[in-house]
């Protein structure tokens, strides 16, 4: 009998609880009855300093702000059995860039990240870049007091090398040992062009962004603050990306002019 009354208690203790635990998530859903909110500006200072230069040097191009990497990236298993959609979506969950730049009609050919007050660390970069350039998109990050030219960023993200080397095919005529010594001059020209520009990215790169911490694994918490695991406890989220709604990078007004 005692025992039947603690079953029944038990249960009759776990529905009371439950009920209690719904009551409390319906409370906290609920919506304000006043938003205690403020407009505050998309961009910081120095932010705002990186669009005007970004948007000088593509001039034919969109330069979007912080656009998270979902609205511009896709599964590549989608149509296929080990579809692991999911897997993505939590993975990248709260990853965005600070800038992307963009043809008119929407095609993504490069991502610009300005580092916030705790800097982007090793892992966080070499992430971004390789899940990037798996796509074809350039990347880089830049401070700035400390900008690459606006030909470096061009080749880097437009390859505007090749373009050179395919204008050259199409206004040459005939085939001769002057045009093959041409061809060579051109291709060494190109490679050089290319390293040139891919080697100021990385100088700049290195002298503007803060290097802290060890290469980590990437994992992303869900609600939507970045973060990365590291090698030792897989399970422990460590570095998080900057949430500016919770911690604003400067306090500049709504007003951009």
């Amino acid at each position: 009998m005692i025992g039947l009354g603690g079953v029944v208690g038990a249960a009759l203790g776990g529905l009371a609880h439950r009920a209690w635990a719904q009551r409390h998530r319906t409370e906290k859903l609920r919506l304000p009855s006043r938003w205690l909110l403020n407009a505050r500006g998309l961009v910081t200072s120095e932010e705002l300093d990186v669009w005007k230069w970004l948007r000088a040097a593509f001039p034919e191009h969109a330069v979007m702000v912080k656009v998270a990497v979902m609205r511009f990236t896709i599964p590549s298993t989608k149509d296929r059995p080990e579809n692991k959609d999911q897997h993505w979506h939590e993975l990248l969950e709260g990853v965005y860039c600070t800038f992307v730049v963009s043809t008119l009609d929407g095609k993504v050919v490069g991502c610009v990240d300005v580092p916030g007050k705790r800097g982007l660390t090793k892992a966080q970069r070499d992430m971004k870049e390789g899940l990037l350039l798996e796509c074809g998109i350039g990347y880089t990050t830049v401070r700035s007091n400390s900008l690459p030219s606006g030909s470096a960023m061009r080749t880097a993200f437009l390859d505007e090398a090749e373009i050179i080397e395919r204008d050259h095919e199409e206004t040459r005529g005939g085939d001769s040992s002057f045009h093959a010594a041409l061809d060579e001059f051109t291709s060494e020209k190109v490679r050089a062009t290319k390293a040139a520009a891919m080697k100021e990215l990385k100088d700049k790169q290195a002298a503007a962004t803060e290097t802290r911490g060890t290469s980590q694994g990437a994992g992303f918490n869900p609600d939507g603050t970045g973060s990365f695991m590291t090698r030792e406890k897989p399970d422990r989220f460590a570095v998080k990306w900057d949430d500016s709604f919770t911690m604003p990078g400067d306090s500049r007004p709504a007003k951009l002019s």
